[in-house]
């Protein structure tokens, strides 16, 4: 089932459009074509996230969030960590203020592990500024060992109340169960449109649909036969794999998404 035109009240939960130049806006038209007019921009470094501002202050229903990915934690170090908590404030200030810290988070698989102490610094730090503002993360796991340690700080430090999002989910089942335990959703991602995906696939099938968020993370993460650079109007195509995985409509997941996002992040700027 494919998710109506009109109206574009549909949600890509996680992306990174804010980059990509003049052809973006030939993207935001093919996604409204399909029912998709809503996006969550991550950030991933202080320096990007007047562009964020500026784009979402130029486009309806756009929201973004203010973060330090680990693979920028890895490749700036302490001084990286630093600057970030200095602009972090201010990020949830004035006009088009961020909406959630993130992406923070750890990552052994596209980042030296010997950098994975620093990282650690960096995710318990902006974690306790979230907890202490009560603001929802979007929170970037990858690769071995990071599934454990991370529900070690939250254990540790706590979520915010809002919770928020583990995005483009990798870990198992059981895992998902404990984070899901703790206020986080599971966002789910192109990884499903690869059928050998069964450890995804046991995922949306063990959580209740209320904590899967649909998101693309484009431009990265194409589906498989899908457009490259990927694009938030393939969220559609997501949905319709998470809903035969569920039983469910396309509509019904991406309504529920929807739903769930609003709750995290705050109403959308319609």
């Amino acid at each position: 089932m494919t998710t109506p035109p009109s109206p574009a009240r549909h949600i890509d939960t996680h992306c990174h459009l804010d980059g990509l130049g003049p052809e973006v806006e030939a993207m935001l038209q093919r996604a409204a074509a399909v029912g998709v007019g809503g996006f969550i921009l991550a950030g991933v470094r202080p320096q990007g996230w007047p562009q964020q501002r500026a784009f979402a202050a130029a486009h309806r229903g756009c929201l973004w969030t203010a973060g330090l990915h680990p693979v920028a934690v890895a490749e700036g170090g302490a001084e990286a960590l630093d600057a970030c908590m200095a602009a972090l404030p201010g990020a949830f200030e004035g006009d088009h203020p961020a909406c959630a810290v993130g992406e923070l988070g750890l990552d052994t698989r596209f980042a030296p592990k010997d950098t994975l102490d620093i990282q650690i610094d960096a995710f318990t730090a902006q974690l306790r500024w979230a907890v202490a503002r009560d603001a929802p993360v979007v929170i970037h796991l990858v690769g071995p060992g990071v599934f454990g340690r991370a529900l070690a700080i939250f254990r540790e430090i706590g979520v915010p109340s809002r919770g928020g999002v583990v995005h483009s989910y990798s870990g198992s089942a059981d895992v998902a169960r404990q984070m899901a335990a703790l206020n986080l959703h599971i966002g789910i991602a192109g990884g499903v449109s690869r059928p050998q995906n069964k450890k995804l696939q046991a995922v949306i099938k063990a959580l209740p649909g209320e904590r899967l968020l649909i998101e693309t993370d484009a431009p990265d993460q194409p589906l498989d036969g899908g457009p490259s650079p990927n694009e938030p109007r393939c969220v559609v195509q997501i949905a319709e794999i998470v809903a035969a995985l569920r039983g469910e409509t396309a509509e019904a997941v991406l309504a529920r998404s929807d739903a769930e996002a609003e709750k995290i992040y705050g109403p959308l700027p319609w």
